[in-house]
């Protein structure tokens, strides 16, 4: 009796497994996935060429900009002294403001210097 019933479970068991495997066949052959680039399609910014390099600093509009981090004012009064020392006939121009200059600021930096020192740093 007992191996009877093992053998009906195992009968209901493999039976069960054979429809339901059939069932998965077929639904796997009505459904298509269409796979997405979740970046989607933006086109990159133009390139624009590095402004050239000032080969020399003596004689010359340097602007140095800071960002407001803590401790930038005393490493940028450092480097605005080196610099002085180091290019005595330089002008050194000091700039302050937000992490990206604005418009307004930018070509106000922009008309004065020859050249800038922007830095951030954490």
């Amino acid at each position: 009796m007992k191996k009877t019933l093992i053998w009906i479970f195992i009968a209901t068991a493999a039976v069960t497994l054979l429809f339901e495997y059939s069932a998965i066949k077929s639904v796997e052959a009505a459904v298509t996935l269409e796979v997405l680039n979740p970046r989607a399609a933006i086109k990159p910014p133009p390139t624009l060429a590095p402004t050239p390099r000032v080969t020399e600093l003596p004689g010359k509009r340097v602007g140095i900009y800071w960002n407001y981090k803590p401790g930038g004012n005393n490493f940028w009064n450092v480097v605005e002294e080196l610099l002085k020392e180091k290019f005595p006939t330089s002008t050194i121009l000091r700039y302050e403001g937000p992490f990206i200059p604005g418009d307004d600021q930018a070509a106000k930096i922009v008309k004065e210097c020859d050249t800038i020192i922007y830095g951030v740093g954490d």
